[in-house]
């Protein structure tokens, strides 16, 4: 089954929370004892990623808040509209300012492209031999990390997958790489990847409904103009993208100049919908330090569940990020060099003649009545047919199929409809290609 994951749960007693970041350090120890609400939403989480690559860097600021609760999957509801979890639920800190500074003593500068989400001003990568400190400054408080530094380098020479089974015994696939050192320690070196796939919606047709001057409290009636017409949109093809959400790290216990091979950074499942159709990945190798590493392995041990941003309770974690005002930060600033391939294969190359992986929802055939009683009608409505048609429209619950020639349904109506993501991959993904992606 194919389930989206989102991050981050919290909990009233106590807390030891963690975000991941990717820069070198020495660390400090935050014990995060809440036993309020308030103590709780002044939490700031920090979320950074500085790599020697070139390019706009990134980060992420929110506070904790005890109404959320994204660590659990969140499975699709065929009667709840989907929402963007971490966009609505979390709670972003707005209108900080975020800069990074280097031991040569030159300041980056970042600004907020949207809520909490803070993009430096202009392209630059952390060079060797070069020390960097993030500071924050909010509306009350001010934030500053150790120095961090690059402390070696390794390349990716070889990314690849084989079938195989895991530790489990599921059969699926296995994706793999070997590296090479170039310099400095590289015993420490954590992964993390971005997945791609293409998702097929199995009951799209050309047609899709028109919902207009839908007034549901009408009297004596409902009011309504319900159409089919010709789909202006591609809602058949869609691509996905998905960040990895556990910790990976290097645990062969290789020497400082000792080089990676066949190691298994990623594992599928035979039976997920994520492989059925085209799948690539770009992996991305961190070289970071052995605190850092620390860091991360006591985030992997805390969390045995699939989220990075999942609770530690109870418990230690060592960050490396103080507030000036005696305020509670959770975060780890670190900077490691970096090397990342991408790859692409079909369900086929890897299990060649045998069926694809199922749809992750049902997707069978549905009928309801077109509209249904006024729902300002005061008197007796009897029958238990299924929501209408009309009232799922505008919830964008469902897309039109074909008409119920076949009378199915325990309340046949006119028309065959499907859930949403059923007729319409949108729901789970995006219509434009990226700019990436390659067919065979």
């Amino acid at each position: 089954m194919w389930s989206l994951n989102f991050g981050l749960k919290s909990n009233m007693k106590r807390i030891v929370v963690f975000f991941v970041f990717l820069l070198l350090s020495c660390v400090e120890e935050v014990d995060v004892l809440i036993g309020s609400d308030a103590e709780m939403q002044e939490v700031l989480v920090v979320e950074a990623t500085l790599t020697d690559e070139l390019k706009f860097h990134e980060i992420t600021l929110s506070r904790l808040d005890t109404i959320m609760d994204l660590g659990v999957d969140s499975i699709f509801n065929p009667f709840v509209p989907v929402r963007d979890i971490e966009r609505d639920l979390v709670p972003y800190e707005e209108n900080a300012v975020v800069t990074i500074e280097d031991s040569n003593g030159t300041t980056y500068d970042f600004v907020e492209a949207e809520a909490g989400r803070y993009l430096s001003v202009n392209q630059f990568a952390a060079q060797p031999g070069t020390g960097y400190r993030l500071r924050i400054s909010t509306n009350n408080d001010a934030f500053s990390s150790d120095e961090m530094r690059i402390e070696g380098s390794a390349t990716l020479e070889n990314v690849y997958f084989e079938r195989t089974v895991s530790s489990s015994g599921r059969e699926g696939v296995g994706i793999f790489i070997d590296n090479q050192r170039v310099d400095g320690d590289t015993r420490n070196i954590r992964f993390t990847y971005d997945e791609t796939y293409k998702i097929i919606a199995p009951r799209w047709v050309e047609d899709e409904y028109l919902l207009t001057d839908y007034d549901p409290c009408a009297l004596p009636v409902v009011t309504y103009n319900l159409e089919r017409i010709p789909r202006e949109e591609e809602a058949r093809v869609c691509f996905r993208t998905e960040a990895s959400n556990t910790v990976i790290l290097n645990d062969t216990g290789l020497g400082a100049n000792d080089n990676l091979e066949r190691f298994m950074v990623r594992f599928i499942s035979k039976e997920n919908y994520i492989i059925a159709n085209r799948y690539s990945i770009e992996i991305q190798q961190l070289t970071t330090s052995p605190e850092a590493f620390g860091f991360y392995e006591q985030l992997r041990n805390f969390s045995q569940n699939e989220s990075v941003f999942s609770q530690v309770q109870p418990g230690l974690l060592e960050g490396n990020i103080i507030s000036g005002n005696g305020g509670t930060v959770i975060g780890f600033f670190e900077v490691a060099s970096h090397s990342k391939r991408r790859f692409f294969f079909n369900f086929e190359d890897v299990f060649p003649g045998e069926p694809l992986p199922d749809y992750p929802i049902d997707c069978s055939l549905r009928s309801s009545p077109e509209s249904h009683v006024s729902f300002c009608f005061t008197g007796t409505v009897g029958g238990t047919c299924p929501q209408s048609v009309i009232e799922q429209v505008d919830l964008d619950l469902i897309t039109y199929y074909s008409l119920n020639t076949l009378d199915i349904g325990v309340c046949p109506g006119p028309d065959i409809y499907v859930t949403k993501p059923c007729g319409d991959c949108r729901v789970w993904g995006s219509n434009v290609v990226p700019e990436f992606w390659i067919e065979e």
